[in-house]
């Protein structure tokens, strides 16, 4: 798309062009597009996604949060086993043909919650301790936590909880060949549980994991 020139200086993206007072979201020539509003702007996911690149946007920050791991299943009780581990939660960038160009960043998923080992009393889920700045959404009190693991006897240990998911965070700045086309969103799911233990106190699976996105023009 083309520059607006204003007194020999190219205005901005996030400029404001106004016509009889009212800002303009585009602005065309000859019936064609030559320039388009556009303001930073932050985008939460809790599920798998794609963003297409604006040709203004120069950088990305992120922040990823991988799934929470299963909890794990009561000694004794038919059917209980480990839990399972939580998903990463990948950032990628890829080409207009949806090649990858590069994996940005990985946030791994929680381990899962063994069989066994805990104590006399139900163990609990390794809840996600939410960094300082990281915003709700996609950080409500549940997101990355694990499960927790089921319920046993004095003679049954009960499961373990699973871990919470870890964390990734940078910026990415945008290839300048023109080639970077789109992010693609991988959210890390929750652990499978280790089934069973106490009547209503079965092992519970992991939470999903979340991203966050600031696209940044220059």
């Amino acid at each position: 798309m083309s520059d607006i020139y204003f007194n020999g200086t190219v205005l901005a993206s996030d400029g404001k062009v106004k016509f009889n007072g009212t800002d303009m979201s585009n602005v065309y020539f000859n019936g064609t597009k030559i320039w388009t509003y556009y303001s930073e702007t932050a985008q939460a996911f809790t599920s798998s996604s794609t963003y297409t690149l604006d040709a203004a946007e120069t950088s990305v920050q992120y922040k990823l949060s991988g799934g929470g791991g299963g909890g794990g299943g009561a000694v004794g009780y038919t059917g209980a086993t480990n839990g399972s581990s939580g998903g990463d939660t990948i950032l990628k960038v890829l080409d207009s043909s949806g090649n990858v160009r590069q994996t940005i960043a990985t946030a791994s998923g929680g381990a899962y919650g063994p069989y066994g080992g805990g104590s006399r009393t139900r163990n609990g889920a390794y809840d996600f301790s939410i960094p300082s700045g990281w915003a709700n959404p996609p950080w409500s009190s549940t997101v990355s936590d694990g499960g927790i693991g089921a319920q046993g006897q004095p003679d049954n240990p009960s499961g373990t909880g699973g871990a919470a998911g870890s964390t990734a965070t940078g910026t990415y700045t945008i290839n300048a060949d023109g080639n970077d086309h789109t992010l693609q969103i991988t959210i890390g799911g929750g652990g499978g549980n280790g089934g069973a233990g106490e009547a209503c106190q079965y092992a519970t699976s992991g939470n999903s994991g979340g991203a966050w996105l600031l696209y940044i023009i220059s």
